[in-house]
C-alpha cells in the first residue's frame, strides 16, 4: 500500500487554504488536490511556491465552486480520476475551509453551509477508512461563547454558519461512528487570521492559522466529534 497521503483543501487559492497547501506540499510523501472556484487560481497559487514542494509530493489543482451542483460532481469525479492514476485507493482527508464572510445570509450559507454539505457527501466514497473531515469552523459559531455575553455579535451570517458547520461536525462524527468506519470528523479554530473574510484586520498571519490545519492533516487517528483550537477544545 502506499505511503502517499491524499488531502484536497477548499478554498485554497488565497489565505488561510493558500498556507495550508503551501506547507503540506512541502511534508514528504503527500498529495494535496488545491480547490479553487477558477483554475486559474489555483494554477497560480501552485506557481507561487512550486520551488518548495517535496520531490515525493505533488499538487494538484481542481476547479470547484461550491455552489455549483455540476462543478462539485466534476471536481469528485477529477479527484477520484487522480488517485487512480497515481494508483491511491482513496482520499484520505476533506478539509472543509472555503467560506464566505459577507453580510449575505444566503450566499454565505450557500458556500459556508450547503455548498460544504455537498462536497463532503460527494467525496464520502473515496474517503479511506480512518481519514479525516476536517471542518474549517471559528470561535464565533460558539453558541456557548454568546452564553457568556460577549461584545454585540459581529459578522452574523458568517457566525451563524459556523454554528451550523459545527452541528454538521457532530452529526458526521455520529453517523462514521456507527458505521465503525474509523473516519475522524472535527471542527477546528484557526484563529483570527488576517484574510480578505475580515478585511485583513486579523491579528494573527494565516501562515501561523494554517499550522493547526496541517497538523492534524497530516497526522492519522484523533479523537472524533470535537470543536478545538491551538489552545484546546472550544465549548460547542
Amino acid at each position: 500500500m502506499s505511503s502517499t497521503r491524499s488531502i484536497l483543501v477548499t478554498g485554497a487559492n488565497q489565505g488561510l487554504g493558500f498556507h495550508t497547501v503551501h506547507q503540506l506540499a512541502q511534508a514528504e510523501n503527500t498529495l494535496v488536490f488545491i480547490g479553487s472556484r477558477k483554475l486559474a487560481n489555483a494554477t497560480e497559487a501552485i506557481a507561487k511556491f512550486a520551488s518548495e514542494i517535496h520531490p515525493s509530493s505533488s499538487v494538484v489543482p481542481v476547479q470547484l465552486d461550491l455552489t455549483d451542483e455540476e462543478s462539485i460532481k466534476n471536481a469528485a469525479a477529477t479527484v477520484e480520476k487522480t488517485l487512480k492514476e497515481k494508483q491511491l485507493i482513496g482520499l484520505d482527508v476533506l478539509v472543509n475551509n472555503a467560506a464566505l464572510g459577507t453580510d449575505s445570509f444566503h450566499d454565505v450559507y450557500a458556500v459556508n453551509v450547503i455548498g460544504t454539505a455537498a462536497l463532503t457527501n460527494a467525496l464520502r466514497p473515496l474517503l479511506n477508512k480512518g481519514g479525516s473531515i476536517l471542518n474549517i469552523s471559528s470561535t464565533l459559531g460558539s453558541l456557548a461563547w454568546y452564553t457568556q455575553r460577549p461584545p454585540p455579535p459581529i459578522y452574523s451570517a458568517y457566525a451563524s454558519s459556523k454554528s451550523a458547520l459545527n452541528h454538521l461536525t457532530l452529526s458526521w462524527a455520529i453517523e462514521e461512528e456507527q458505521k465503525g468506519t474509523d473516519i475522524r470528523v472535527v471542527s477546528i479554530c484557526p484563529g483570527f487570521n488576517a484574510t480578505n473574510l475580515n478585511n485583513y484586520t486579523g491579528t494573527m498571519p494565516p501562515s501561523e492559522g494554517a499550522k493547526i490545519i496541517v497538523q492534524n492533516a497530516l497526522q492519522k487517528g484523533g479523537e472524533s466529534g470535537v470543536f478545538f483550537d491551538k489552545s484546546g477544545p472550544v465549548k460547542w
